[in-house]
């Protein structure tokens, strides 16, 4: 795509460049990514660092007790939850954590369902770490980071453009499609993303992952990424966890192709656990999401 600024509407444009960076993030989920990537930390480095929030504390030995692990003694430490979830899992937890305290997707125009994008960010998160493990083409941390954040500008556009959303959730209701909607108020929200992410400065993996993870096709750089961000949808939309006005999106030709490293048995694989690791991880993310959770509708 090519000048990007002209495809979408004005003022949302205008507006995008006074919205601050990322760095609202709560400190702890910079200071825990820190650690994480680094290969000498302990689970007692990790320790410190949770037990300065209150709040992540009980999430994560929430997440630790909760149904994807299974424990017949449940852990009651801090350093029991890490040891038990692990640090990948951890860092997935950091992560949704300071999304989710920073957009909050509770608040949500009249017929979008913002828990349901907040569940497929986290799925499409979680199976872009299996499709890079099957690939081998890129960093897993990277692709967790990159599916997390593929959605941006939906997220935006919920938490920050709601009058622009709404009027967006009335062209569908009239029986446009989604992406027809987006076009017809210049608001695709792979370029609202993208504008945003670069106004952030975020690096170009995931500027590229944001504007092309429908299109991986036509991307110019990145392509792996892209690509494996790509399938990840794919197959999260075979899920419960797929979002229902994006499903027509995958649909498109030449889809399969665009990551041929990935045979269909590794993809039936994936998509196995998928069914059977989502359902068990749901209720600890919307945990995330803190209480008096909003359903639109």
């Amino acid at each position: 795509m090519t000048n990007i600024e002209a495809i979408i509407d004005p003022h949302l444009c205008s507006r995008i460049k006074e919205i601050g960076r990322l760095s609202t993030l709560p400190q702890v989920t910079w200071e825990l990514m820190r650690l994480l990537s680094d290969e000498t930390t302990t689970s007692e480095d990790l320790q410190k660092v949770v037990e300065q929030d209150p709040a992540l504390s009980a999430k994560v030995i929430s997440l630790g007790n909760s149904a994807y692990y299974g424990l017949r003694t449940p852990a009651t430490t801090i350093s029991r939850a890490i040891v038990i979830i692990g640090f990948k899992e951890l860092e997935f937890l950091a992560l949704g954590l300071g999304l989710a305290d920073t957009f909050d997707l509770r608040k949500v125009p009249y017929g979008f369902d913002g828990e349901a994008l907040w569940l497929h960010s986290l799925s499409v998160s979680w199976t872009a770490r299996e499709v890079a493990a099957a690939t081998r083409l890129v960093d897993s941390g990277e692709a967790m980071l990159a599916g997390l954040l593929h959605n941006l500008g939906q997220i935006m556009l919920v938490t920050n453009f709601t009058v622009q959303l709404q009027k967006l959730m009335n062209y569908v209701n009239e029986g446009h499609s989604f992406a027809e909607a987006e076009a017809f108020l210049g608001l695709w929200h792979e370029a609202v993303g993208y504008l945003l992410a670069r106004s952030w400065g975020m690096p170009q993996y995931l500027q590229d992952v944001i504007l092309y993870h429908h299109r991986p096709e036509i991307a110019s750089g990145n392509r792996n990424i892209v690509s494996v961000i790509n399938l990840a949808i794919e197959l999260v939309g075979l899920t419960d966890f797929g979002l229902e006005h994006e499903k027509s999106r995958s649909e498109r030709p030449g889809g399969p192709e665009v990551l041929p490293q990935v045979s269909r048995d590794e993809k039936d694989k994936i998509l196995e656990k998928l069914k059977n690791t989502l359902p068990l991880m749901a209720p600890a993310w919307l945990q995330m999401m803190g209480p008096a959770r909003k359903k639109a509708g």
